[in-house]
This record gives C-alpha cells, sequence and structure tokens, in this order.
C-alpha cells in the first residue's frame, strides 16, 4: 500500500502518541516508590527506592542500628553498616538480587535501593533415596518460609537461609527415623522463571537404616522397676537415634527425682557402625538415696494468710519420703482456694541425714534417709475483688448480679464471698465464709447464710437456709465433702391445690455427704476423659412441718476424641427420693426433667405432670441419658448433633435407682463456642414423641456443658 508523504506523517504523530500512552500506563503500574527520611542521635538517614511496605520494617531496624552505634556523627563505616542492612533486609524478604549503595554528604547518609525482582520458590523435586513420602520432605523444607505471618504456603517467598534451615530438617527428621548418616543439600535452579519463581530440588542420601537391639536396663531401685519397664516396654525394634536414648534417659531420671531420689542419673552405651542394622543398647541407672521431706519453707513474700494456707496445705508432706504426685496433690489443694495465681515448689537439700527410727514400716534406708526442705514461691492473686455480672438464661431470663469476695480476710487466710442476684425468678442473696485449712489441716471448712424468693410459676416461694461444709481434695481425682443444714421455707399460691404444692410452711434440716471422681482432662472444657458423682442426703422434720424423706443424685459422663477436631460425649444422671409420695415434699424439693442439662426438647422442669397454668408439679424419680457429637467448624467453635432420653416417676420409692419406664426421647442440634469459664452454648431439641399440650421443641442459650 503506498502512503501519501502527508498520509505517512500523520501515521508516525500517532504512533508516537500510542507509544507514549503505553509508557505512561506502564509507569502508573509500577509500586509507588519515594523518598524517606528519618534522623536519630543527630544523624539522617534518606533511603531512596523503598516503596511504603517495605520502609515500615527497614525505617525502625535502620533507627536502632544507629542508637546501636552510639555515633553522634555519619561516618563511611556506619554508612556501609546501613546499606548492608538494608540489603539483608529485602534478601530475606525475597528479593535475592537487591544492590544497594549509598553516599555520604555531610551529616546526611544517603542510602539507594534497586530491589530487583521478587523471587518465590516454584516447583520442588526430589532427587535421591528417601524413604519419607514426598508430602512429609516438603513439610519440613518449606516449614521455615511457610510459618511466616501472611505466607504464601504453596509459593512462599524465596529466602536461602530459610530453606538450608528447611533441610537441616529434613536432614534431622531422617536421623531421627533410623537414617543416621543421612546428608541433603539443595540444588536451586540457575534463575528464576519470567513469573518470578524458581525451581528447587533437594538431593538426599539416606543411607543404612539403624534400629534399636535389645535394650538392657539395671540399677533402679525395685520401687521403680514397673514404671521403668513401661518406658522401655516400646523401644525394642524401632528407628535408633542418639535424641531418642537421650530421651529415654531423660525420663528414667524423671522418674527416680519424682518419687524422691533427686541425685539418679543415668549412663548409657552403646556401638555405632557405618553399614547400619542392629543396634544394642545398655542402660545403668545411678539413683544415689532417696531424700525425706524436712520441712516446709514459704517465700518471704506471702502475706501471713497465705503462709497459714500453705503450710497447712503441704505439712502431709512433712517426715514422708519425697513423691512428686503427692507434692502435685498438695499444689492442686493450694490453687483450689483461689488465694494464688502462681506456685512453684523447688527441693532444696539440706546436706543432713533422718534419725528416725527403724520399725517394720520403715527400712534402715528410709530411717536415715537424706533430708530436703520444700521452698515454696509464688504469687498471691488480689484478695479484694468486686464483679458485676449480666447474662441471659432460657429458665431464669435476664440476669444481674454483683459479687465481692476476699480471699485472705483480715490477713487469716479465711474466704468471704458474698453475691446479690436478681432474675426473672426473683432476687438471690448469699454470703459464706470459708476457711481452706480449717484447724491448719488439709481440710476446708465453711459456713454460708443464703435469702432466695421464687417467684416464677404459679406459686411463690420465699426461703432462708443456713449450710455448714467439711470437705477434702483426698487425690488428684477424687473429692468428697460432707454437709448439713436447716432451711425456712414459706410458699404462697392462689392456685395450686394443696396435693400440688405439697407442704406450704415447713423447716427442713439436712445431712449428708456428696463426692467427685474427676478423670477429665479440664473441668470447664472437657475433651477427654470422664467424671462420676453423687450426692446423698437425709431430709428430717424440724418443726412439726411433717416432712421426712431420703434423697440421692448420680451423675457422670464420658468425653471421647475421636480426631483432632470430632469429639464424642455421653452423658447420664439419676435422682431419686426414697421414704415420702410426690404430694408429701415441698413442690422445689423434687426432682425435675427436662431442660439444657438433660432432655432438650422440653423447657426447664417441663418434662412430666404440669398444672393447666403450666406450672412443672415435679415427681420423686429422674432418670436422663445423652449422647452428642461435635466437630470444630472454626476455632473455638463447635456445631453439634445429639440425643437425649429420659423419665420422670411420681411415686413412692423405696429404692434409690428407681425410675419410670414412661421414656421421652429427643434430638437435636447445637452451636458451642469456648470461653475461658467454659462454653456458650446454644441448642434446640426436638421433641420426636409429641404428646396433646406439647410443644414441638425448645431453644436453649446457657453457659456450660450440657454433662
Amino acid at each position: 500500500m503506498n502512503l501519501s508523504p502527508r498520509s505517512a506523517h500523520l501515521l508516525h504523530c500517532l504512533s508516537a502518541v500510542l507509544w507514549g500512552l503505553l509508557v505512561c500506563v506502564s509507569q502508573a503500574a509500577d509500586p509507588v516508590v519515594t523518598t524517606h527520611t528519618l534522623t536519630e542521635s543527630g544523624i539522617t538517614a534518606t533511603v531512596e527506592g523503598a516503596d511504603e511496605a517495605a520502609w515500615e520494617t527497614l525505617g525502625p531496624m535502620l533507627k536502632d542500628q544507629i542508637t546501636l552505634s552510639r555515633l553522634t556523627a555519619a561516618t563511611e563505616p556506619l554508612a556501609d553498616d546501613l546499606a548492608f542492612f538494608a540489603r539483608q533486609q529485602y534478601i530475606s524478604g525475597g528479593w535475592p538480587e537487591a544492590t544497594t549503595r549509598w553516599d555520604l554528604k555531610g551529616n546526611t547518609i544517603l542510602i539507594t535501593i534497586t530491589p530487583g525482582a521478587q523471587t518465590r520458590v516454584g516447583a520442588l523435586t526430589w532427587k535421591g533415596d528417601s524413604p519419607l513420602p514426598p508430602e512429609e520432605m516438603r513439610k519440613f523444607l518449606l516449614r521455615p518460609s511457610i510459618e511466616k505471618e501472611g505466607a504464601d504456603k504453596q509459593n512462599p517467598v524465596w529466602v536461602g537461609g530459610d530453606l538450608a534451615t528447611g533441610a537441616s530438617l529434613v536432614q534431622r527428621r531422617l536421623r531421627s527415623s533410623g537414617y543416621l548418616l543421612a546428608e541433603t543439600t539443595l540444588l536451586p535452579a540457575a534463575n528464576a522463571d519470567p513469573d518470578g519463581r524458581r525451581d528447587l530440588a533437594l538431593e538426599i542420601k539416606s543411607g543404612p537404616a539403624f534400629n534399636f537391639g535389645k535394650v538392657s536396663f539395671t540399677g533402679a531401685p525395685y520401687q521403680l522397676e514397673k514404671a521403668c519397664q513401661v518406658v522401655l516396654s516400646d523401644v525394642t525394634g524401632g528407628p535408633f537415634n542418639e535424641a531418642r536414648v537421650q530421651q529415654i534417659e531423660s525420663q528414667l531420671t524423671s522418674i527416680a527425682q519424682e518419687q524422691g531420689w533427686l541425685d539418679a542419673a543415668m549412663t548409657s552405651e552403646y556401638q555405632i557402625g557405618t553399614k547400619g542394622g542392629i543396634v544394642d543398647v545398655q542402660l545403668l541407672m545411678l539413683p544415689g538415696l532417696r531424700y525425706r521431706v524436712n520441712q516446709i519453707v514459704t517465700h518471704d513474700g506471702f502475706s501471713r494468710g497465705s503462709r497459714r494456707v500453705l503450710k497447712a496445705g503441704f505439712r502431709e508432706l512433712e517426715s514422708k519420703m519425697y513423691s512428686s504426685p503427692d507434692l502435685d496433690l498438695m499444689f492442686r489443694r493450694a490453687l483450689d482456694t483461689g488465694m494464688f495465681a502462681l506456685l512453684d515448689v523447688e527441693p532444696i537439700k539440706t546436706g543432713t541425714r533422718s534419725n528416725l527410727p527403724v520399725n517394720v514400716k520403715r527400712s534402715e534406708a528410709e530411717a536415715t534417709a537424706p533430708l530436703t526442705d520444700l521452698r515454696i514461691t509464688g504469687e498471691e492473686t488480689k484478695p479484694k475483688t468486686l464483679g458485676f455480672e449480666v447474662g441471659f438464661d432460657t429458665f431464669l431470663g435476664p440476669q444481674i448480679g454483683i459479687t465481692y469476695k476476699n480471699t485472705n480476710l483480715r490477713d487469716n487466710g479465711n474466704t468471704l464471698a458474698a453475691e446479690l442476684n436478681m432474675s426473672a425468678a426473683g432476687p438471690l442473696g448469699s454470703l459464706k465464709l470459708k476457711d481452706p485449712a480449717f484447724l491448719n489441716s488439709s481440710y476446708a471448712a465453711s459456713a454460708g447464710l443464703a435469702l432466695e424468693s421464687f417467684n416464677l410459676f404459679e406459686y411463690a416461694r420465699y426461703g432462708t437456709s443456713l449450710n455448714f461444709e467439711l470437705s477434702r481434695r483426698v487425690s488428684r481425682h477424687f473429692s468428697y465433702t460432707i454437709f448439713a443444714g436447716a432451711s425456712v421455707n414459706t410458699v404462697d399460691t392462689d392456685v395450686l391445690t394443696p396435693e400440688e404444692i405439697g407442704p406450704d410452711v415447713y423447716t427442713l434440716a439436712s445431712v449428708g455427704m456428696s463426692f467427685l471422681m474427676d478423670h477429665r482432662d479440664s473441668v470447664v472444657l472437657p475433651k477427654k476423659g470422664w467424671f462420676f458423682s453423687g450426692r446423698l442426703e437425709t431430709t428430717v422434720d424440724a418443726m412439726g412441718s411433717g416432712v421426712s424423706f431420703a434423697r440421692t443424685d448420680f451423675r457422670g459422663a464420658w468425653y471421647k476424641p475421636i480426631t483432632k477436631k470430632f469429639r464424642f460425649a455421653s452423658g447420664a444422671a439419676l435422682m431419686s427420693i426414697q421414704g415420702a409420695a410426690a404430694e408429701d415434699v415441698p413442690i422445689d424439693s423434687r426432682v425435675f426433667n427436662g431442660g439444657p442439662n438433660s432432655v432438650r426438647a422440653f423447657a426447664e422442669r417441663e418434662l412430666g405432670l404440669l398444672t393447666q397454668g403450666g406450672t412443672p408439679l415435679g415427681g420423686t424419680s429422674a432418670l436422663f441419658v445423652s449422647a452428642e457429637f461435635s466437630y470444630e467448624v472454626m476455632p473455638n467453635l463447635e456445631f453439634a448433633v445429639f440425643g437425649d432420653i429420659g423419665s420422670l416417676g411420681r411415686g413412692n420409692n423405696s429404692s434409690p435407682l428407681s425410675y419410670s419406664s414412661d421414656f421421652r426421647p429427643a434430638i437435636g442440634a447445637g452451636l458451642r463456642y469456648h470461653l475461658p469459664f467454659g462454653p456458650i452454648r446454644i441448642d434446640y431439641g426436638h421433641n420426636i414423641s409429641r404428646r396433646t399440650g406439647e410443644g414441638g421443641g425448645m431453644l436453649h442459650i446457657t453457659v456450660g456443658f450440657a454433662f
């Protein structure tokens, strides 16, 4: 095609304009790079070439380097150092080709940065004879790179130091599997591809495998042999490595020291060849002497009341052989008081020997055992606290409360707690005084006074009660309480009949005991383990109101994790009143069923007989069994499905195991959001055996697990 000179000139001008526009667009797409300046100790540093994101970390780093130099005037060595550290900052961020230049103008250091292209890790390949699966090797190789905040999990930035660390992790993983001569070598591609990704190969030479052969063990006192054999039972035949031997030595030493052989030490002998195979190990324990506890020594920083509680709680250990399990029990008792935020117990060897007579229960070694003091240090909680509570419960409705607590009343170690709570049912006030070291012993004693007004259904009850308790934690898992109390109660109603309401003015005196066997991993957020509790109570007529009965409550639960996020739980309870018919028992002293902690298709107390106005009349026996599966959909949030079944009886029972066979089932689903004090729980239970007058289900909002 032929163009006239004029047309050719116009086409040339149009091309120049289009090219200029393309350049402008290209420049506009580049990151905005500005000049940043900082001044520290009279020295000014000006940096060109760093964008805003890079300056957030680069600026503070340069400022710290100037401060550490302790200079007040710019020098060439300082300028060179700042440029070096600036380049290292870029390299660690994935710009391996970054360069820096510096210039010195008076008291100002000018640093010019040319970042180059950011490089990311591309494809990974494996060379050699690794026995590990590729996914496991990738996890170890890239761990230092992908654990950084905001890192790309698939293609993290290329940082040579991180990759070298990852290669050493792969090597350590191989050696922990018995490949003691394993070596790893990084083989990076020469250059990155146009997308900025640089491929990487890891060459692996695993070498021969080493395995544990015969493991012989001698030197342990007979009291430790069983526990030590448990540690050694799974060693023979497994992958051999020196770290595993050291771990076994540490475990065996800990077993000895926990039982009082505080000077115990371990030695081991084995031969490692160069061709792999079986490695026999000889372990020798040097137990030394077993120590006896001499006395309890508390830190001077503790208050007088705290020292009284600690010495009373730990006194049982004095003159006994040192034992970590016993020490752990005393430790838990001390924390149960609520007086301590932190406790630490350290054995301090005194350098003296016991001087006790030898008898049937005490050998000569025990009678002359070396002595150790137990030194207790730690931090007390703030003794006086004032708290306010606002909440909602599907049974009691909106709630508001105020609590006052003093865990070291008049510096004597006693606890005074006062509470006032208001809900839709009415006010509840209580005052409780507790001595956690009753008569300077390991028992805790308490006395409590409570006043309550309950006006939620077609009656109103006004009660005043006085209770006394004596409790003791016997072991890590078992505790019990003995209690006695009395209450004066009045019931008013214009609707219910005497048979429905039971005695309306009555005074009760009760005595009984409760116990708890608890093997849960957590009391407030259990995920595994079990517990079983019971309460046995006898109530007698105190002022001629004709009320007398016995009551038993048994409860238990089992928690089983299935996977890391999926768990199963089940719970059951059996409550029974013996010696009286339902109409002879005050309405609020009867047993009930239904609610967020039993059969969840019903509102609180509403499984069973109701009046025309909807008042639950309760009964003399209640049974429920629940099962629940839950899954953690995101951190601290669980979705659960459950099934409940239960019954309520009203007969005159003669056995604490009596219950009605009129079972009511329910199924449902819910959410749990875990908080430090327990989960906030929302459950909906569906009534799958709906009867005339009953609802189709019930929504519950409460705090804590169902069982």
